[in-house]
């Protein structure tokens, strides 16, 4: 019987962190450039990695299991 225990993941794509800017890069030309990149035009937020990681470690999560939660805003769609 189980133990009650999940385990899920994300996987985030760029996320607004020093860790997306690329070397030298300013956050304006960091903007720029993911407008291109990414269908959503934009890196993502800490407020929204932090959403889904807190969603699945929510009770409304209890039947998601081994799951890998990609917040890439589209890179991979």
């Amino acid at each position: 019987m189980g133990q009650g225990i999940r385990i899920n993941a994300i996987s985030p794509g760029p996320i607004d962190t020093a860790m997306s800017l690329w070397p030298g890069e300013r956050e304006d030309a960091r903007t720029e450039r993911m407008k291109d990149a990414l269908p959503i035009g934009r890196v993502g937020t800490l407020t929204e990695a932090a959403s889904a990681v807190l969603w699945l470690a929510s009770p409304e999560a209890d039947f998601t299991v081994g799951h890998d939660l990609v917040i890439d805003g589209g890179a991979t769609a």
